[in-house]
This record gives C-alpha cells, sequence and structure tokens, in this order.
C-alpha cells in the first residue's frame, strides 16, 4: 500500500511538471497532466503491472542484443554476397525490432 508520504511525492512531482507545461505553454501536456492528477496515483497493481512489463522489455531487448552480435560474427565470416546479404536483412530486421522496443522502455 502507497504511504501518504509517497502520494504526496507523486502528487508534488506531477504539479511541477503541470507549472513547467504552463511555463513552457504546451496545453495538451497541461490537460494530460491534469487528467492522471485526478486520477490520482496508480495503484499497487498497476505499478506492478507496468514493472513487470518493463522487466520482460528488457529482457527483450538484451535477447535483441545478443542475436545481433551473432549475427555480426557470422556477417564477418560469411563465405558469399547472397549469404551476407541475407544475414543484413536479419540484422535489420531485429534492428527495427530493437528500436520499439527502446521506445517502449523508461529509461
Amino acid at each position: 500500500m502507497r504511504t501518504s508520504q509517497q502520494r504526496e511525492i507523486w502528487l508534488n512531482d506531477h504539479l511541477d511538471l503541470y507549472n513547467y507545461a504552463c511555463e513552457i505553454g504546451d496545453s495538451d501536456w497541461q490537460e494530460e497532466l491534469m487528467a492522471t492528477i485526478r486520477n490520482g496515483p496508480p495503484s499497487e497493481s498497476d505499478e506492478t503491472d507496468r514493472e513487470e512489463r518493463q522487466r520482460k522489455l528488457w529482457q527483450e531487448y538484451h535477447v535483441l542484443n545478443h542475436k545481433l552480435l551473432e549475427l555480426f560474427s557470422l556477417l564477418k565470416t560469411s563465405k558469399s554476397d547472397f549469404e551476407a546479404q541475407g544475414i543484413l536483412r536479419l540484422m535489420w530486421a531485429l534492428k527495427s525490432r530493437r528500436l520499439e522496443v527502446g521506445r517502449r522502455l523508461v529509461l
């Protein structure tokens, strides 16, 4: 269960962001922050779900990196242009997926 101190910190952080959004004149962000403040801090189960999604995304990110390193090694030892082109296509697909996963990560 969230303590009152954690809720207070959450609210203060969001109010600071709201004030900053006002300063820079970003009305869309102001509305989004106000809706978030009205809904209150995420529940523990929401937080646990978010943490689990982030853990899985990091795991996928690391797997993609490992596969890219393996393909890079294969590329260096490829025997033909045809084989190299196939490896490069796979690498581009993995890089695209890695970018997508990276965007979804909270860094």
